[in-house]
């Protein structure tokens, strides 16, 4: 299934299949389109893209709409040429091909990135208790059990079905672990995402490009790319700034954050950063295009990650670290996994506002050991180079098929 936004899950599908494409094999991918009609088949970087339109109505009606278009859609292409390998990174989209007969005579490898009930559960908590209509704040409660039993059925029915289960880190394959406990734990492989090492390298000149962004050359330069969303820590971010600033102001730079991303927190984080007094010190850009986003990392003196649940990998890390720009990480997800790799003082010992300031202010008083060092690039150059990752999941495929061809002839 390929989803027509690039970022998060969305990027690893494109990066991902259109590397496998390269590599010589057949990529069909189905999206549901924002469009309101969709486009006839169309390439992509060698992946061939089969759209479908929806009416989004209601979460129930959304749903049916894409079980009915992914399976249709799929046993075109089945009939068309036989498929070897179904993946699925939604289970609310492919369940009904996921269980079906034209599902099941193929060999089925799902990619787990999260529980979306878990991620729906976040969700709507927030946009409960940021209702103000009494009635309205009913209608969530009430609505939110029976949805949340059927994405955790669907993702349950997907994860049992599937031959084998690729998910990207240790801390994705626990929540199947603690989650889905009917599923059999030996049919869970790992291999963590990548990023494009070409793309995501360190500027030539760091203070040209902070000129281009208008970021002060002289201050300590702190980014965060993130969804606007309560999850991701972002008010506790806002929220050390001060200490941070009083430190690095001792030190003689000024401390200036920079947020890229958009989302409904917004309004809550303009109000806070109001409230605080830290206007000229915090800055939400909004979303950046493609060609500022590695600007973004390449003039950051220091990015920080301050999610507090549900990091399934952490693309934006290994992103930073690509540009060999530290990152600073809460020990929620899969971030410990990627930076106590690297040094354990890049990680905070919670997700507080306090830890965060007090993680950042560490590094501070030690950062100058990295002059002249390329140690945070060396590292993702080694583990998550995209092009070795793609590698590493062909041959992934390729042997479970093998195994799903042996099974089927017994």
């Amino acid at each position: 299934m390929y989803p027509e936004r690039i970022g998060g899950t969305y990027s690893y599908i494109y990066e991902l299949y259109r590397r496998l494409a390269g590599r010589g094999h057949r990529v069909s991918v189905i999206a549901s389109t924002r469009e309101p009609e969709a486009r006839p088949p169309f390439e992509l970087e060698g992946i061939r893209v089969h759209e479908y339109a929806i009416r989004r109505v209601n979460p129930v009606s959304s749903t049916l709409q894409h079980l009915r278009n992914t399976t249709s859609i799929f046993e075109r292409l089945s009939a068309e040429q036989p498929v070897d390998v179904l993946t699925i990174h939604e289970s609310q989209l492919g369940h009904r091909l996921a269980v079906g007969p034209a599902g099941r005579r193929v060999c089925q490898l799902p990619t787990f990135h999260a529980p979306v009930f878990l991620e729906f559960r976040f969700d709507t908590a927030w946009k409960v208790r940021s209702e103000r209509s009494p009635l309205k704040r009913l209608m969530m409660r009430a609505s939110e059990p029976p949805l949340e039993y059927w994405q955790r059925r669907f993702e349950t029915d997907v994860l049992r079905a599937a031959d084998d289960i690729l998910v990207l880190s240790e801390y994705s394959k626990g929540h199947i672990r603690r989650e889905f406990p009917s599923v059999d734990l030996g049919r869970v492989s790992i291999i963590p995402s990548g990023v494009d090492t070409h793309r995501f390298r360190p500027a030539g000149d760091r203070s040209a490009v902070r000129v281009r962004l208008g970021l002060d050359d002289n201050a300590i330069n702190l980014l965060t790319v993130r969804k606007l969303a309560p999850r991701m820590g972002l008010e506790q971010l806002v929220n050390a700034m001060p200490d941070i600033a009083r430190v690095a102001e001792a030190q003689g730079h000024p401390a200036r954050l920079t947020i890229c991303g958009s989302g409904s927190l917004k309004p809550t984080l303009e109000s806070l950063v109001k409230r605080l007094g830290l206007q000229e010190s915090v800055r939400l850009a909004g979303r950046v295009s493609d060609e500022d986003l590695v600007a973004h990392y390449q003039a950051a003196d220091l990015f920080v990650l301050p999610t507090t649940d549900m990091e399934g990998f952490g693309i934006s890390t290994v992103e930073a670290l690509s540009t060999d720009t530290p990152v600073v990480g809460t020990p929620a997800g899969a971030t410990p996994e990627i930076l106590t790799a690297i040094d354990e003082r890049l990680l905070s010992a919670d997700t507080s506002s306090e830890a965060i300031a007090s993680a950042v202010i560490g590094w501070l008083g030690w950062r100058s050991e990295d002059e002249g060092r390329s140690r945070y690039r060396d590292e993702v150059i080694a583990k998550y180079d995209w092009d070795r990752v793609a590698e590493r999941v062909e041959a992934y495929y390729e042997s479970k098929l093998d195994l799903h061809a042996r099974d089927r002839d017994v």
